[in-house]
């Protein structure tokens, strides 16, 4: 984007204030994660426990502070994601007793808009100290069982069908990477209506 993707004008404001505003309508708190220069951020905001971690880091961080057994991570590059959205994925919480839910959309996981247990954080923490950074390298591991739990199956896959047939559509997982993904979003926010 050549800026801070956080700064990025959404609506009637950024899409950081857009994603902070959608996760509160689902969430009891709020966190931004990662290293934020803003004089007046919308939410409290949490260090990445693990400079140059990258996404993995991010989730750390949240999974270390968090009081609750779940935590919702939203990347802020996905304006199309609605809360509506966000309750349908925190809704799967639990099944098949999970450490992640996550949905998958064109073949492709989506775990940058996905629940995470806390359970999970040994793992993370493992991944990171062998300088293991992929998100999805993880999520592979979970959904093996090979993260040392006894519990079979630790990740529940939303397939795009169940989505579909929830009425979410796939286009909603746009990330916003360029100029042109931007003014993508925007088109497609008229016609989803988000």
């Amino acid at each position: 984007m050549g800026h801070d993707k956080a700064r990025t004008r959404w609506n009637n404001g950024t899409l950081l204030s857009h994603a902070v505003e959608e996760v509160s309508l689902v969430a009891t708190r709020v966190f931004v994660v990662g290293a934020l220069d803003f004089e007046d951020p919308p939410a409290s905001v949490l260090a990445d426990s693990v400079s140059g971690g990258g996404p993995l880091a991010g989730i750390h961080a949240a999974l270390c502070h968090t009081e609750t057994d779940w935590s919702l991570i939203v990347a802020v590059d996905l304006p199309l994601v609605t809360a509506a959205l966000l309750g349908f994925v925190a809704g799967h919480r639990g099944m098949r007793a999970s450490l992640v839910v996550v949905p998958k959309v064109g073949g492709k996981l989506q775990p940058l808009c996905a629940a995470y247990h806390r359970d999970l954080l040994p793992q993370v923490e493992n991944a990171l100290n062998a300088g293991e950074l992929s998100i999805h390298r993880l999520l592979e591991g979970v959904s093996t069982g090979i993260v040392n739990d006894p519990r079979p199956g630790n990740m529940y896959v939303i397939e795009e069908q169940e989505l579909l047939a929830a009425g979410f559509a796939a286009e909603m997982f746009l990330n916003v990477n360029t100029p042109e993904d931007l003014e993508r979003a925007r088109a497609l926010a008229k016609t989803l209506h988000v």
